[in-house]
């Protein structure tokens, strides 16, 4: 007996419980089985139970984020959504969360402890998926992804058996839950997270430049970015400026750069965001700011204005090395080509970084992401193609992709180092061998 919903194709309630399995209002055309709307741990050992009974595959689901849904596939659906338990150790430092919280809401609980989480940027992300594509976070050029805070998992095996993995025991799961994506190979209940202080001084700022200051805005921006303190967030995106407040700033694609500065002394915050004065282009600026205190929940609002529900979403990205003779004119192709105001190019300098005891394994100097976004079902394809076109185009320049934007639907791309992929499908091998688990979502599935 389950303590949640069990929907079986057909029935009332699947069609709604498949489509709230995904964020993204492109839903796909893919079909499970049954849908288990789990609300206890058991529920998902029962689940499992039964797709061995029926001789079904599972995946699961927790926030919905993925691009692609590629957590809506045959056989039996697991929706963690539920699943929103949050404990906490004082003495350890260490947080007990469920795969369905939501990071702001961590973060509430754990301001009272004068602690915080590198959670996603944006507020509606389950920890569930997030963590286990790498978790690219609040502060991640300084603590790294969030997935290498990671210190234990509880995880339902392919046998129908709930396990507690950490270093000293099951450590196979737990690397694994450090960056393999959906490519794991059981489902994760609970995640044991190290959490860090809490950054007391939270400042931001926002400009906006003109698509033609792009040449030495870009040139700038990879210049600048080795010689700021990690704990300075930096990002350029290019779209139609929306605030967080609503407001437009400009009419059509422009450069807006957006930079949160997470540190422990208001002058030194102040002072990272008065280095964006030092833009070659800084008269020219179509909007800027004074740097501006926040807390750090509402440093939630800014991504969730740039991604709004309700809109069909298409993605894609990579990570890349090139220098920027090699890599700012075919770059300058993507921004020009920006095609609705939803739309946007993710230009994010990085610091790169030691992954240890992690499947995590790719980066670059710099992320470079697109994202379409459209309301017309019947220009499904156009958009679809609009980012897989560019970094198809741009893969000569490629080091690979992050599995947070994965595409492998629609583009095969490297996410994983030679050595951990084929350590990753060994350990498959062993821990899951009659495939019970799907794994990627890949190109003809």
């Amino acid at each position: 007996m389950f303590d949640g919903e069990v929907l079986e194709r057909g029935e009332s309630g699947y069609e709604e419980s498949r489509r709230e399995a995904s964020w993204n209002a492109r839903k796909p055309a893919r079909y499970p089985d049954v849908i288990v709307r789990a609300t206890s741990e058991d529920d998902v050992v029962r689940a499992v139970k039964l797709a061995r009974e029926r001789g079904l595959k599972v995946k699961a689901r927790a926030g919905g984020h993925s691009w692609t849904a590629s957590a809506i596939r045959s056989g039996v659906l697991v929706d963690l959504s539920r699943l929103t338990g949050i404990s906490f150790d004082a003495t350890r430092g260490i947080a007990a969360v469920q795969p369905g919280v939501k990071g702001r809401d961590l973060n509430q609980m754990l301001a009272e402890h004068e602690l915080f989480f590198p959670s996603g940027h944006c507020p509606t992300v389950g920890l569930g998926g997030f963590l286990l594509q790498g978790g690219w976070g609040w502060n991640s050029r300084a603590l790294g992804p969030a997935c290498l805070s990671i210190v234990g998992v509880d995880v339902v095996t392919a046998e129908g058996e709930l396990i507690h993995a950490d270093a000293e025991q099951n450590a196979d799961y737990l690397w694994a839950a450090r960056g393999a994506g959906a490519g794991y190979f059981g489902i994760v209940t609970r995640f044991y997270v190290r959490c860090h202080p809490r950054p007391t001084a939270t400042y931001t700022r926002t400009d906006v430049y003109s698509l033609d200051d792009i040449d030495e805005v870009l040139r700038w921006a990879l210049e600048f970015e080795p010689t700021v303190e990690p704990e300075f967030e930096f990002a350029i995106m290019g779209t139609t400026p929306t605030l967080p407040d609503g407001r437009t700033v400009h009419d059509g694609t422009a450069l807006m750069i957006m930079c949160q500065a997470l540190m422990f002394d208001d002058a030194q915050a102040r002072a990272a965001l008065a280095r964006l004065d030092e833009c070659p282009g800084r008269g020219k600026a179509l909007y800027a700011e004074e740097p501006r205190q926040v807390s750090f929940v509402e440093l939630y609002d800014g991504p969730d204005a740039v991604e709004p529900e309700g809109v069909r979403w298409s993605a894609d990205g990579m990570w890349t090395n090139a220098s920027a003779d090699a890599l700012i004119e075919p770059a300058k192709q993507l921004f020009l080509d920006v095609p609705t105001p939803e739309s946007h190019v993710f230009w994010y300098p990085w610091r790169r970084q030691e992954f240890a005891d992690a499947a995590i394994s790719v980066q670059g100097d710099l992320y470079l992401a697109a994202f379409a976004g459209w309301h017309d079902p019947a220009q499904d394809r156009r958009f679809i193609d609009w980012p897989t076109g560019h970094m198809r185009r741009m893969e000569p320049l490629s080091e690979g992709i992050q599995l947070a934007d994965e595409n492998l639907h629609e583009r095969l791309a490297r996410f994983l180092s030679p050595a951990n992929e084929r350590r990753l499908e060994e350990l498959r091998a062993t821990y899951d061998p009659e495939g019970r688990f799907h794994s990627y979502l890949l190109v003809g599935e």
